[in-house]
This record gives C-alpha cells, structure tokens and sequence, in this order.
C-alpha cells in the first residue's frame, strides 16, 4: 500500500499568488523573490494545504515558494517527519 499524497490545494482565488496584481514570478524561485512570495504567503488561507502538497510532492514544487517555504526547508520539513525525498507522481488537475 503507498502512502496518501496530500491533494492539490484547493484555490479560492483570495490567495495571493492568484491575485492578478501580484506577479506569478515572485514564487518561481527566483532570485530575491522568495522574500517577498513569503510574506505573501503568511496569510494565505490555502497555506496549510498548499505546504502539505508541496511536501508531498518535490519533484513538482521544485525551486518554487510553496506556502513560504523554499525547496530546502521542505527538504528539512521531510528529513524531520521521516517522509521519502524521491519525487512523486504529480496529481495536479
């Protein structure tokens, strides 16, 4: 039996890295970017599932900002629970 992978997080549009008047670059891991996409994050009513998913899958989430993290403190947040580092299928719709 494999492991449950966190679900694509669920959108409503009051996120901020879906508010057209952010730019989308900002969490493509970017150099300078990742500052900024996180404080954006802080707030963020998907942060929990959005962080969930991009743990679950490192592969997909890549060098993006993921609910404020950086590919490298997820890989700590994975390290800490104990849950493969092996990229995963990518759910995404």
């Amino acid at each position: 039996m494999s492991p449950r992978l966190a679900p694509w997080p669920r959108l409503t549009g009051r996120e901020p890295c879906q508010n057209p008047d952010n730019d989308p670059e900002l969490w493509s891991g970017g150099d300078g970017d990742h500052e900024i996409a996180s404080l954006l994050c802080q707030p963020c009513p998907a942060r929990e599932d959005c962080l969930a998913w991009a743990v679950d899958h490192p592969g997909p989430a890549g060098d993006a900002t993921w609910a404020g993290t950086t590919r490298r403190q997820r890989q700590q947040l994975r390290r800490e629970f104990g849950i493969p580092t092996a990229p995963k299928e990518d759910p995404t719709p």
